[in-house]
């Protein structure tokens, strides 16, 4: 399913021009993105050098709350790939600290799904060490609590479905305990088709969430209109709580095929409403509400699509051009690179809320009130996309596209700087690739540095550069 097959000194890059305004997009190296998401995380550990605090975080919280368990989230899945132990060790600093409880420590009383969302994070941290028992004793108090109880109403809005889910699903496919996964299906059938007026939160037309039944009707955006408000933060909570539900469940699972249609059917109506910059608006429904880049959103739309695309479940052709505009909006849209004390700084970021007024403005340069979750959203979407990334042959510049052509840069990495670099063309994602025998090759810097210059002669066109025959 990846769009990477070539051979190993390739410079594997596919993107889409899609308006004589918008950007070209590109598949970075996987050295790329590697530096991208340490960096990230390295500006924020200098900022938090103690994994757990009892009440240093925005209004006095404690570090065992659900921004810094999706924090968590993505920095666990930056350590399957790079095996840092400083990663890991931090991890379990911060359990240690919160002494493996959920907030409060109020196990068999604590009804608050955001609580929860700490307890994938100790599952899976029991998981590299069997021997730490007592990182599964307090979660698991807490979902049989939840799963002895009749009532199935707790997931009454859309972030709910991410911080609870994911603990459900860990333990219960890891300690075996099928109850559990019947009844976090039962709260999601409550939110998704139940509460409220209108049969649940989803929308069976429109395939997008309300974030709660506040939200189903009488919503006035920002210019005064009447309008629907489909938070993006919300839905991207539900797409990624779908992903990683169906990363640990079986597929034999007697809810799988719903959870994977629900997840198709975002996945189909988020790629036409993407912004030409890659990312998303604050409100899906609406441009105009709110109106700019946000990150937090894009970053779980992105995480969510490349997932799909590396578990077979999204056509790569239709969908690598979302993820890659998606990324590259993060990595170089939201980033900060090289600007001192502010390097690895990520802004578009909308701080804590419910709805698209929420923490605004939202800009490049302002700080939201916890900058915790979005980071480890970013890492959530960087680890897939590294993925599918290929050989690190090249790096690249962003991509420029002007009226009557498309400039590409890129600078050789590799051991194979003095040799043919070929620009290659397609209409379809990893189909019938051919030389464009019309772009003109640069060479700026005593042949490491390139720049090939393509006419933009379609609507939609796929480019690949290859190192070498």
């Amino acid at each position: 399913m990846k769009c990477h097959c070539v051979n190993k000194v390739a410079l594997i890059l596919a993107f889409a021009v899609v308006s004589l305004r918008a950007s070209a997009g590109f598949m970075p190296s996987q050295s790329q993105i590697m530096g991208d998401m340490l960096l990230a995380n390295q500006y924020f550990t200098n900022e938090w050098p103690v994994a757990g605090c009892s009440s240093c975080l925005s209004a006095n919280h404690p570090s065992c709350i659900w921004t810094r368990a999706t924090y968590f989230e993505g920095v666990l899945e930056l350590y399957r790939l790079n095996h840092d132990p400083l990663i890991y060790q931090y991890a379990t600093n911060w359990g240690a600290f919160t002494n493996w409880c959920l907030r409060y420590n109020l196990d068999s009383t604590d009804r608050t799904p955001d609580d929860q969302g700490v307890g994938q994070c100790y599952v899976e941290l029991y998981q590299w060490d069997t021997t730490q028992q007592k990182r599964l004793t307090h979660i698991t108090n807490n979902l049989n609590s939840w799963v002895a109880r009749p009532d199935v109403g707790y997931l009454y809005y859309v972030d709910a479905l991410h911080m609870s889910m994911t603990a459900f699903a860990t333990a219960g496919v890891l300690l075996n305990q099928t109850n559990y996964l019947e009844k976090m299906y039962d709260y999601f059938h409550f939110a998704k088709s139940v509460i409220g007026p209108s049969n649940g939160l989803y929308s069976v037309t429109d395939h997008l969430w309300y974030r709660d039944t506040n939200f189903l009707k009488g919503y006035i955006a920002h210019d005064g209109t009447p309008q629907k408000c489909y938070w993006s933060r919300g839905n991207g909570w539900a797409f990624t709580a779908l992903a990683r539900t169906m990363e640990v469940l079986p597929t034999n699972n007697a809810h799988y095929a719903e959870y994977l249609l629900t997840f198709q059917q975002m996945a189909a109506a988020l790629k036409p409403i993407q912004r030409a910059d890659g990312f998303w608006n604050v409100n899906l429904a609406y441009t105009n509400d709110y109106p700019g880049p946000e990150t937090s959103g894009t970053a779980c739309f992105t995480y969510g699509l490349a997932w799909g695309i590396n578990h077979g479940f999204l056509d790569t052709n239709t969908y690598l051009p979302t993820v890659i505009r998606g990324w590259n909006a993060l990595a170089t849209g939201a980033l900060h690179h090289n600007d001192g004390a502010s390097s690895g700084f990520l802004g578009y970021v909308q701080g804590t809320g419910s709805k698209p007024s929420d923490s605004q403005p939202v800009t490049y340069t302002n700080a939201p009130n916890f900058d915790d979750f979005t980071l480890g959203l970013f890492l959530l979407a960087g680890t897939e996309v590294y993925k599918m990334s290929g050989a690190e042959a090249v790096s690249l510049a962003t991509p420029l596209v002007e009226t009557n052509q498309v400039q590409l840069g890129l600078k050789v990495i590799s051991n194979v700087t003095n040799t043919a670099i070929t620009l290659l063309e397609t209409d379809q994602l990893q189909w019938d690739w051919k030389t464009n025998t019309t772009a003109l090759l640069s060479t700026d810097i005593d042949g490491y540095s390139y720049h090939f210059i393509a006419t933009n002669n379609a609507p939609e066109k796929f480019y690949r550069a290859r190192v070498g025959m």
